[in-house]
């Protein structure tokens, strides 16, 4: 099924690099209900529709794309999710869930039609890195803010409440965790996790289970399955949330698979556009799964590098990790323990990592990186990622155009400038 001996690999090689995978990326487990979980969700039911939603991902992936890639719910995506639609624009629970099954479903038409390939050729690399990098910035202001070590007094930021002991642990997890990166240390962010999870223990921040033991059989996930409101449809608002969804599920696919497949070597990188396809719509389908689960968009995880350089090459080492994945369902209770604070450190990690595209920009050419830049800021201090982008997308339009460079914008940059347009005058009227 796997092709095993066509890709030069062999069961136990497959094997250990899916074992692999789960050890880089099983933080999530602890990272998503907790998130998911300040903007009202359900913890226990949370922490099983996130395992299940990271078991059939990955399974889709190995069986559809026969790739070694691990899916799970996006880090970052989930906090725009709780954050951004749920706390700020005042979305429903079932409503923001509807908004990513409608980009779940279009996820996957783009993926089947020739538009995929438009889109990985047409969008300016420039805002691309930019968009990545602005949310990066969202990401770890979120991590931040919402633990408290960053609050707003007169509408001015400062540093939270060193005196309480929450806020006091999450600066233990950066400095435990930035250790950790500075250590090379593969496994930086779970390790970070965990023990900053035990320095809390004796701080009071950290609740360990009264009974039962460390062990159960999984929580109902019922809370949050195919629960949907999809009364703002019809709305511009609704449109808005389901292109930030499906923007960015396009946008860290492709960058994931890009780095993933380099990761495999020359020969693998070479072939990437006959792989691409099919890993694309593995990808939507995850993320259809992850709307019916009720919970954010899954994507595929850039920790799956971990398991491709340990040598996984097949669907078999997506197999692996999604078995790992059915094992750790029965452990609820050790990771509904993790406190916010433990996890708001892997926040800030994860914007960190995404920051790093913005060294591609060129910045000698103004523009192609004051656009790019705008982004950044305007996502990063206003958290409307749409209308920042689309803000930025005119600059770009009209900055090409006085600078007498308009044949470089081709017919997508063009036709997706009128949309936005249409919506911020729309958003003025």
């Amino acid at each position: 099924m796997f092709k095993l001996k066509e890709h030069n690999t062999t069961p136990l090689v497959e094997i250990s690099a899916g074992l692999t995978t789960f050890c880089a990326m099983v933080y999530v487990l602890a990272a998503n209900p907790a998130i998911l979980a300040m903007a009202g969700g359900p913890p226990e039911a949370l922490f099983t529709a996130t395992a299940l939603a990271a078991i059939i991902g990955s399974l889709i992936m190995a069986l559809v794309a026969n790739l070694p890639f691990a899916v799970a719910p996006g880090m970052g995506i989930n906090a725009i999710f709780a954050f951004v639609v749920i706390l700020a624009m005042g979305y429903s629970w079932p409503q923001a869930v509807s908004a990513v099954l409608v980009a779940g479903v279009l996820f996957f038409l783009i993926s089947l039609s020739p538009i995929r390939e438009r889109i990985l050729r047409d969008i300016p690399q420039s805002l691309q890195f930019a968009v990545c990098g602005g949310v990066g910035i969202l990401i770890a202001g979120i991590g931040l803010i919402n633990s408290q070590a960053v609050v707003f007094t007169a509408g001015l930021p400062s540093l939270g409440d060193l005196h309480s002991p929450s806020v006091r642990l999450v600066f233990v997890g950066l400095f435990i965790t930035a250790t950790l990166l500075a250590m090379n240390f593969r496994y930086a962010v779970l390790a970070g996790i965990i023990l900053t999870t035990i320095v809390g223990i004796p701080m009071g921040v950290t609740v360990l289970p009264e009974s039962g033991g460390l062990f159960s059989l999984p929580p109902s996930p019922a809370a949050l399955a195919l629960n949907f409101d999809f009364s703002l449809i019809t709305t511009p608002d609704f449109f808005s949330v389901v292109l930030v969804f499906l923007f960015l599920a396009i946008f860290d696919s492709l960058a994931g698979f890009l780095g993933l497949f380099s990761i495999m070597g020359a020969e693998e990188e070479a072939r990437w556009r006959h792989k691409m396809g099919r890993a694309f719509v593995a990808d939507s389908l995850a993320m259809i799964a992850s709307g019916l689960l009720g919970i954010s968009p899954n994507t595929a995880y850039g920790e799956s590098g971990t398991g491709v350089a340990s040598g996984g090459r097949t669907g078999l080492t997506a197999l692996t990790t999604a078995a790992c994945f059915g094992v750790a369902l029965f452990c609820a209770p050790i990771f509904l323990a993790i406190p916010f604070a433990a996890v708001a450190p892997a926040l800030v990690v994860v914007g960190w990592y995404m920051l790093s595209p913005l060294t591609r920009i060129d910045f000698k050419d103004a523009t192609e990186s004051f656009p790019a830049i705008m982004v950044v800021v305007l996502i990063g201090l206003s958290w409307k990622i749409s209308d920042s982008l689309a803000i930025a997308w005119l600059t770009y339009l009209l900055m090409k155009t006085a600078s007498g460079r308009a044949r470089e914008l081709n017919l997508t940059v063009c036709l997706v400038a009128v949309v936005f347009a249409a919506k911020l005058g729309w958003d003025l009227a």
